[in-house]
């Protein structure tokens, strides 16, 4: 091996490429973003379509319907869903894994183009969002007024959001409960039809008197004149006064025939917070930003725009997304610092001398540094999972060096000058180091090609623990040779190196626990049948406990989110919900005192745009999302979760509340899972009837179990709907058509726009539309005026019967079917133990054969990412086998190593039983990388056994002495990884539920293994090599 002959022949080169890894190191560390998470784009595109003034009938039928048969050809799709709301429509689009969402975007903007003729007039144009993490609000405002709420809007427009969105690094500024300026023409109907008018040629008239047309230019001489015909509307008089029609020779003008009134638009989307009704401001970033920077930018502009805003008008940020990324960022940077001075202990307590200590500390920095090199040039952001494989990392790191050192340094012992000893000694070791960090490597290659979540969470993780392990593998091929070269004396023909009483006192220690193992060691070889059955005992027991362990998905983190999602009865208005949601806020602020002041907030209703679904939040009329945010878990006694639950048993006395559901941790890690409940139902068929009844049975049965909590449906028992049924016959013959008679009814009750009208460069909308008297009034609606093809009135009566009838408020549809779901929260159990538990509810339910019954919801996710997981564990175990096998060049000693994986899951089990965790993602991929760190021991053991062999010793003297000698090495390098991951396990901030039970996992593992493994090993050995011992013994 030439590396670390050139690396001592050339200290000055090595030295200064070195430096230069750290500069690069260091600026790309200053560079990087910040962020919770890598970056996250889900395979999923949503369509949302409004369609005003339309039932979720209407958008069912007329829009979702014709979206899902166009978009259901898009490429590489996996799943089609819908809902169906009054007035907008959303349709998902699941991809595969791995599919180019920006691609599929486009491929769907193309279908989407042919279907646009077929969707209704009043329909606006389909919005294609991707999911991905920039559509998380990162802060959110409420803003609040008194005197001046009556120009709330055009504060908002001119001095908030335009502001808000030059920061940088701001993506949109999404506005909730905005209070818009509207000028409403309300008809006098016994007026209109006194005058012959209708709805519609008001609207024609006021847009054709309210346009400026331009004329054109003339020339006169030199001079070049424009025309323009002035023609806009410049005041609400003028307006009023605006000339219709002459009647009877008289003019008959607006105010004749309608009142106009300057107030707000009608709403049904309704914020609030703890200083009263006001709207809310949600701030989303730019793909790619540093997340902390933007916060900061946002928060800095706030305040200079609070210097300029009337004194009545309050901005309040009442949820933030930086303090769950600086505190996790924060926690796990005081891991890092804690692992290496961990580290750092262990290696002077085993080497004790320090510069034999300063030769191996040299190498971390310069193994981690190049972590931040390739994250920069990958664009990638620092972020719990980059830290988490630094802190992995940072324990193994010195391996390498170690056992370099430790080669050198018997070469100095054994009378050779430092740099041949450090050339020799280093180029011993350099096939048994890379063999070595190659087994650990190869477990993350296949977790570098995995799709989904997992993909997303781990992939950074993976590639950066490699990339430093490699590092690490090159830093003790070059720079600890060199080190050792200028560093270490040498000694004279027959000096002895002079050690202090300390040292003395420390080596009495350490032989005298080489030579207890080795007594402990030949036993067990001497006794093979007793020792493995000891262990196979061991195994037996653990395996039975591990029976017992639960089952997760990804861990919840308490970010300090308390979120109450509450249903009152359908058909119930948006004012009325929001009236309960401020009954809920008292609650808030009655039971949780740990509340952080002003973060309170409350969304009620349904936006016209589907802004709140968005990002994440229930919409409704009759739904509203009541949150607040808490203080950092250190600070506070009880999580989140169990601060939520004080709220159940007040919010379940509401009488006015039917369904509700607590959340108590991290609207982020909802979001991650994509708002799945930890269980879902989903019942379809073609028969509703059977469907609703079947959800509303599995309902009661789920709601019994004390595994399940939260539990509800969403069953659509229809809101109760004013019906205008048209009879054809008579009014085809009275010169009418079903069109023409719901196209005026649509104008008289939900209204026609008749253009802008303009003051001081901004523009309001017109609106025109019966009186709230006459259109709110159910007896009042049979007497709307209609228009014929003759130009005559009729009477709604005389063409339609108006009948009371129901409709649905929400139409869920997957794969083209509609479907309802039951879902549920569990109740201080594992997601395994919940879902065994709504199988055997489901099994022993009637269900008529017409309905089909699915457990979905987080539970489906976490079985695709646990399939993926086990194969990439059994992968990472061949291909460990695989590379042991070339070191070795043998099938067997490779296997006998291989005995070393199973008694892993002893100290896995044990350290969950300890713990409480449960087998998660996190924790399953802690196991994958066990499995190739726990081998490491053995190939010392089994490899320097051989070596002894060939030097002569006899089988169990080879045994023993290679047991023994390599106790310290084996010792040192398991008690710096395991001491390198104590910071991690044993943190309590915040975030530590996505990296504590990686390291538990790891440390678990990792300490019976080590244990086990310096018998099981040496055990397996003798019994596979017995015949070797018994043909000595002749």
């Amino acid at each position: 091996m030439k590396l670390p002959e050139v690396a001592v022949k050339r200290p000055v080169a090595i030295a200064m490429m070195f430096f230069a890894i750290l500069l690069f190191g260091l600026v790309s560390l200053v560079k990087l973003p910040l962020d919770i998470m890598p970056e996250l784009e889900l395979p999923t595109l949503t369509v949302i379509t409004v369609y005003p003034g339309a039932g979720a009938d209407e958008v069912e039928q007329q829009v979702s319907k014709e979206l899902e048969r166009i978009l259901s050809g898009t490429e590489h799709l996996k799943e089609i869903s819908s809902q169906s709301k009054e007035n907008v429509s959303f349709v998902q689009l699941q991809f595969d894994w791995g599919t180019d969402i920006t691609s599929a975007a486009n491929n769907a903007r193309d279908l989407i183009e042919l279907v646009k003729n077929k969707l209704p007039r009043d329909a606006h144009s389909p919005i294609i969002f991707k999911v991905n993490s920039s559509l998380m609000p990162v802060l959110v405002y409420g803003v609040t007024a008194q005197e001046s709420y009556s120009g709330l809007n055009k504060i908002l427009d001119d001095e908030i959001v335009s502001k808000l969105r030059k920061v940088p690094g701001v993506g949109s500024v999404l506005v909730i409960g905005r209070p818009e300026r509207e000028i409403k023409i309300n008809i006098n109907p016994a007026h209109l039809n006194a005058y012959g008018l209708s709805v519609n040629q008001i609207a024609t008239i006021l847009k054709a008197q309210n346009i400026s047309i331009p004329g054109g230019s003339v020339k006169v001489g030199t001079n070049d004149f424009s025309v323009r015909v002035p023609g806009d509307i410049e005041s609400i008089d003028e307006l009023r006064n605006l000339n219709l029609v002459s009647f009877n020779g008289r003019i008959i003008r607006l105010k004749d025939v309608a009142d106009v009134v300057d107030e707000y638009k009608e709403r049904d989307e309704y914020s609030r917070t703890t200083s009263g009704q006001g709207l809310t401001l949600m701030i989303q970033k730019q793909s790619g930003e540093n997340t902390l920077n933007v916060v900061n930018g946002i928060r800095a502009k706030v305040a200079e725009i609070e210097k300029t805003l009337p004194v009545d008008v309050k901005l309040n940020e009442v949820m933030k997304s930086d303090e769950l990324i600086s505190e996790s960022i924060k926690n796990l940077s005081e891991s890092l610092w804690y692992a290496l001075i961990f580290v750092v202990i262990v290696v002077l307590a085993f080497l004790r001398s320090w510069k034999q200590s300063l030769i191996v500390f040299i190498t971390i920095p310069f193994s981690l540094i190049v972590a931040f090199i390739v994250m920069f040039a990958s664009g990638w952001t620092i972020n719990i999972f980059s830290l988490m494989s630094l802190i992995v990392a940072s324990g193994m790191v010195v391996d390498n060096a170690i056992v370099v050192l430790e080669n050198i340094t018997q070469h100095i012992e054994k009378g050779a000058r430092p740099k041949q000893a450090s050339i020799f000694g280093s180029s011993e070791m350099g096939m048994a180091i890379s063999a070595s960090t190659l087994t650990t490597i190869v477990v993350f290659l296949p977790m570098i090609f995995m799709g989904g979540i997992v993909g997303i969470m781990f992939k950074q993780l993976a590639i950066l623990t490699s990339v430093t392990l490699i590092a690490s593998l090159f830093a003790a091929l070059t720079l600890t040779p060199m080190a050792a070269s200028k560093l270490l004396k040498g000694l004279k023909r027959g000096e002895e190196r002079k050690h202090g009483k300390l040292y003395k006192l420390s080596e009495k220690m350490f032989t005298s626990l080489e030579s207890g193992y080795k007594k402990v060691l030949a036993w067990a070889v001497y006794h093979k049948t007793i020792t493995l059955i000891i262990v196979a005992v061991i195994m037996a027991v653990s395996l039975w406990v591990g029976k017992g362990l639960g089952t997760d998905y990804i861990p919840e983190f308490d970010a300090g989110d308390v979120v109450a999602v509450i249903e009152t009865e359908v058909g119930t208005s948006a004012a009325k919900t929001d009236s309960v949601a401020q009954l809920v806020m008292k609650i808030f602020e009655a039971e949780i005192p740990e509340m952080v002041p002003g973060s309170l907030f409350s969304t009620a209703g349904q936006t016209e745009d589907g802004i709140l679904s968005s990002v994440g939040f229930s919409e409704g009329k009759n739904i509203a999302t009541i949150m607040c945010h808490l203080t950092k878990p250190n600070l506070r006694n009880d999580n989140a979760r169990e601060i939520a639950n004080r709220l159940r048993s007040r919010i379940a006395k509401i009488p006015e509340i039917q369904n509700f559901r607590l959340l108590g941790g991290s609207i982020i890690s909802s979001a991650i899972t994509g708002n799945k409940k930890p269980i879902e139902v989903e019942i379809s068929g073609n028969n509703f009837a059977s469907i609703n009844e079947t959800a509303e049975m599995l309902t009661v049965k789920m709601r019994e179990s004390a595994l399940l909590s939260d539990v509800i449906n969403n069953v659509d028992n229809g809101k109760l709907e004013i019906q205008v049924k048209v009879d054809k016959k008579k009014a085809s013959a009275m010169g009418l058509n079903s069109a023409m008679i719901g196209l005026q009814v649509r104008q008289s009750i939900y209204g026609a726009e008749a253009g802008e009208f303009k003051e001081q460069g901004d523009e309001y909308d017109i609106m025109i539309r019966y009186a709230p008297e006459s259109r709110n009034d159910i007896n009042q609606i049979k007497n709307i005026q209609l228009k014929n093809l003759l130009n005559q009135q009729i009477p709604l009566y005389a063409v339609a019967d108006i009948e009371m009838g129901t409709s649905p408020l929400q139409i869920n549809r997957k794969d083209q079917q509609r479907v309802v779901k039951v879902m549920s929260e569990l109740n201080r159990v594992s997601l395994g133990e919940g879902q065994k538990e709504v199988k055997r509810i489901i099994k022993d339910l009637d269900i008529p054969t017409d309905v089909n019954l699915k457990v979905a919801g987080q539970t489906s996710e976490q079985g695709e990412s646990f399939g993926d997981l086990y194969l990439i564990l059994i992968l990472g175990v061949l291909m460990v086998y695989m590379v042991m096998a070339a070191q070795f060049e043998s099938f067997r000693d490779p296997f006998i190593i291989m005995f070393a994986i199973p008694v892993t899951f002893v100290g896995v089990v044990w350290a969950f039983k300890i713990t409480g965790l449960t087998l998660s993602i996190t924790t399953f991929v802690g196991i994958i990388m066990l499995m190739g760190i726990v081998v490491n021991n053995g190939i010392v053991l089994v490899d320097y056994t051989n070596l002894l062999r060939e030097r002569g010793y006899k089988l169990y003297d080879a045994i023993q002495e290679a047991g023994r000698s390599r106790l310290r090495p084996v010792l040192m390098t398991t008690l710096t990884t395991i001491l390198g991951m104590v910071p991690m396990a044993t943190s309590s901030g915040m975030g530590r539920e996505a990296y504590s039970p990686l390291g538990i996992t790891m440390i678990g593992g990792l300490l019976v293994s080590t244990l086990i493994t310096l018998l099981l090993v040496p055990t397996i050995y003798a019994i596979f090599h017995d015949k070797e011992r018994k043909a000595e013994n002749k």
